[in-house]
């Protein structure tokens, strides 16, 4: 009882007897004979107990579930990182393919240009 929050503990002190004993069989952790014998005390601190443990697995779960979540971003990141990083690989190439290509023009208009020269003294020579 004592592990929940005061207005939590004051709504328990205030709801009756009988409806105390249904919320503690909805716990099943007390048997039909108990039940009936149990003072107000032993079942407040039963469904205070099931309040508890309800918390806490509820807090798993939203743990388990930002966990989760978590993983599922950083294989997002992982991804797009990965995307980026074939991105960056695809321009490169392209960028090298058109260096290749710049580099092939300019050695044929060298040539063409060695050859116009040679032509060129070849005609002043005859």
């Amino acid at each position: 009882m004592d592990q929940l929050p005061t207005d939590h503990q004051e709504a328990l002190r205030k709801t009756n007897t009988e409806r105390l004993r249904i919320m503690a069989a909805k716990t099943y952790d007390v048997g039909d004979d108990d039940l009936e014998t149990m003072d107000r005390t032993a079942l407040l601190e039963v469904v205070a107990g099931d309040i508890v443990s309800r918390r806490g697995a509820t807090s798993r779960r939203r743990s388990e579930k930002s966990d989760q979540v978590r993983e599922l971003e950083l294989q997002l990141e992982l991804k797009r990182m990965d995307m980026e990083s074939k991105k960056i690989e695809k321009e490169a190439e392209t960028e090298n393919k058109r260096m290749e290509t710049e580099n092939r023009r300019i050695e044929i208009e060298a040539e063409t240009r060695a050859r116009e020269l040679k032509n060129e003294r070849e005609r002043r020579e005859h």
